[in-house]
């Protein structure tokens, strides 16, 4: 009679399913690395925008650039490091 293969755990939990002392650091650490990584790039898009507004009227093509910048910051920029995060997850696991 074959046993059935226990399902695999995820990176940090424990076989009762709650954090490992080093899951819940490495929690911590990502969760403080997103709030610190994404948080400036939200005041950045915010900030470049406001620039752009002022600027339409004396140089418009300006304006468009920082309001791409803008968007980029608040939309693509973010994905940069979740990618790279995934990355380094393949690669260990």
């Amino acid at each position: 009679m074959a046993t059935a293969a226990s399902p695999r755990l995820g990176f940090g939990i424990g076989p009762d399913g709650t954090y490992t002392r080093g899951g819940q650091v490495l929690a911590f650490v990502l969760g403080l690395w997103a709030m610190l990584a994404f948080l400036p790039l939200l005041f950045v898009g915010a900030v470049l925008y406001t620039r752009a507004e002022e600027r339409f009227a004396e140089n418009p093509e300006r304006a468009r650039h920082m309001v791409t910048w803008s968007w980029l910051s608040v939309s693509v920029l973010p994905l940069v490091p979740v990618v790279i995060g995934v990355g380094i997850y393949l690669a260990v696991a």
